[in-house]
């Protein structure tokens, strides 16, 4: 099983900001309501399954020029068994990818500040030729957490 809390609300925001000076880029603030967001879970496996892991994926689109990335912390609180380890800061897009591997048979806790503590973090991707396409009105996307065996 697998949930995300928040103390508050699980919605996530991100707002750019002008550019200081003429002729530099449009900068992702990091607001303070893009924090508190909790991943417990529980996981019992069979000798079969060796481990889980958890991944992320996006439902939606993410603008055009820019990434979504997400990490995790190591577990934290009142949690107990093989808790899984995060892979780092992941670039986040439509198809699944590690966010948390080597889970076995644990539970985390519940609540916040037990499991893993998420950080998003939206920048402008430097690689992309998107930036003229950037636009000025609210998108929405969901991001999608599903613990499952490793593959």
């Amino acid at each position: 099983m697998l949930g995300l809390i928040a103390d508050g609300s699980q919605e996530v925001n991100f707002m750019a900001s002008s550019p200081e000076e003429a002729g530099n880029s449009v900068t992702f603030a990091d607001n303070q309501n893009n924090r508190d967001i909790w991943i417990n879970y529980s996981s019992i496996v069979s000798g079969e399954v060796p481990a889980r892991k958890i991944v992320a994926m996006v439902q939606g689109e993410i603008p055009a020029g820019v990434q979504l990335k997400v990490k995790a912390s190591e577990a934290t609180g009142n949690g107990n068994g093989k808790l899984g380890h995060p892979v780092g800061t992941v670039r986040l897009s439509n198809e699944p990818n590690d966010v948390i591997v080597d889970i076995g048979s644990c539970y985390t806790g519940k609540g916040i500040n037990n499991g893993h503590y998420l950080t998003y973090q939206l920048d402008f991707n430097p690689a992309s030729e998107k930036y003229a396409q950037l636009i000025r009105e609210k998108m929405s996307f969901n991001v999608i957490y599903t613990l499952t065996d490793r593959n």
